[in-house]
């Protein structure tokens, strides 16, 4: 099986926690149910079966495809482990809807990530620089983000939590980021790790330009 396969992906309703990036392969299944399917570092598909069975003694894992349904809305999870130990914490996750949602509707769907987002401790922002490579939708030349200022897991204290937003205008690419609001669209997100140095110099010289918070 190959990765165009995920077109075919067929989605059910799973559990309502999300992950955070101090999670392991045990605690994403017991919120989620198992994965239901691995893509490997050279961008091969395997079925959860087909993994266990030969694959895993084959290939090493890039990420595990979980799926699961929240008001109405189907949603696609990829996640990243730091490396194929089944206690290896997660190292990042891109949450991809089938249809994009406003940002004021994003605490309806995601009621864990929200309140990460509305922290005293995180901070929104945009940028235009690259801020993840993590996207796969077109991607607007400005993007939004939320870094949350507290270590993402124990023994992390080097970085912080990163939250970047894949932001459209109905559809269309967004250029300008005065154009973000809460009637913005977000066609898909990540949740990473960013270093803390990177982060305070990315406020320092510019890149990153405080916004408000408009979830």
């Amino acid at each position: 099986m190959t990765a165009s396969v995920l077109a075919a992906l067929i989605f059910a309703t799973a559990g309502t926690a999300f992950a955070n990036l101090d999670d392991t392969r045990a605690t994403i299944a017991a919120r989620y149910s198992e994965y239901r399917l691995v893509i490997d570092t050279d961008n091969q598909l395997w079925t959860k079966a087909e993994w266990e069975a030969t694959g895993h003694k084959k290939a090493k894992a890039a990420s595990f495809l979980h799926a699961f349904e929240r008001q109405g809305l189907h949603i696609q999870m990829e996640v990243q482990y730091e490396n194929n130990s089944p206690a290896a914490l997660v190292k990042a996750q891109r949450f991809t809807p089938d249809m994009a949602i406003k940002v004021k509707d994003f605490k309806y769907y995601f009621p864990e990530i929200y309140e990460l987002i509305v922290s005293p401790k995180a901070e929104a922002f945009a940028t235009y620089r690259e801020l993840t490579r993590n996207f796969q939708e077109a991607k607007s030349p400005v993007t939004m983000g939320v870094v949350v200022k507290t270590p993402p897991a124990p023994g992390k204290g080097g970085y912080y939590t990163l939250i970047a937003f894949n932001v459209q205008d109905e559809g269309r690419l967004l250029k300008d980021a005065k154009y973000i609001n809460e009637n913005t669209y977000i066609r898909e997100f990540t949740i990473e790790r960013v270093f803390r140095s990177a982060a305070q110099e990315a406020f320092g010289n510019g890149d990153w330009v405080p916004i408000k918070k408009y979830f």
